[in-house]
């Protein structure tokens, strides 16, 4: 590729592989490549060949972080790299920032836009099913936080209640609550922890807001 677009004088190509790594050597060469003629070529290039310069200068440089963190930075160390490189990120919609020698693209949706931009397409599904699983998982811990909130407040309303009718029952004031309001009292010590939805049920006539409304004259006449 580099003999096609940018001839490099050199007397041969040495490939070598150790641990993983490969390492593409260029013997003898006579002449410079030149940054500043490469990042011409780019900027007149087509959008296809862009995004390779791209993902080139990530693989070459950049680094991910693993969730939760969601971040890229790309280490370059020339000014007029870090500014073209930022530029073309901004002509794709890329949200990223400079900060001395590096590019930092920061949040998962920019990192996300980032990868989908380069063709790391397989990076980029194992970060959306990690964005699916986390909104699940927070989902799921709002919902199970909500409904432990709504049975301790229906079992402190049970217990409050019970003590109520306990008491005047003890003090021989249940007697002087009228028929209505005895029903509802005698459901809710019927069963002591049902919900005002389930007395209704029980009850057969009573709404939920009517066993409501009773118990709350219960505990009125009580504190008064």
């Amino acid at each position: 590729m580099l003999s096609n677009a940018f001839p490099i004088e050199r007397e041969a190509d040495i490939l070598q592989k150790e641990k993983g790594y490969f390492t593409l050597e260029f013997r003898n060469v006579r002449n410079k490549l030149s940054a500043e003629l490469l990042l011409k070529e780019v900027k007149n290039s087509k959008e296809e060949f862009k995004k390779s310069f791209l993902r080139g200068i990530f693989l070459g440089c950049g680094i991910l972080s693993a969730p939760p963190s969601y971040h890229i930075e790309m280490h370059l160390e020339k000014d007029i790299e870090r500014k073209f490189v930022s530029k073309m990120l901004t002509k794709f919609y890329t949200k990223h920032s400079m900060k001395n020698d590096k590019i930092y693209i920061t949040g998962r949706g920019n990192v996300e836009r980032f990868l989908y931009l380069i063709g790391a397409s397989s990076t980029f599904l194992i970060l959306e099913e990690d964005a699916v699983e986390k909104a699940l998982s927070n989902e799921l811990n709002r919902k199970t936080n909500f409904e432990y909130a709504n049975l301790k407040r229906q079992s402190d309303a049970s217990t409050k209640q019970l003590r109520i009718l306990n008491e005047l029952k003890k003090n021989g004031k249940f007697d002087s609550l009228n028929e209505e309001l005895k029903e509802v009292a005698f459901l809710r010590m019927k069963y002591p922890y049902a919900s005002l939805s389930e007395l209704s049920q029980f009850s057969g006539h009573l709404s939920k807001q009517a066993i409501y409304h009773r118990l709350r004259k219960i505990i009125k006449k009580y504190e008064e």
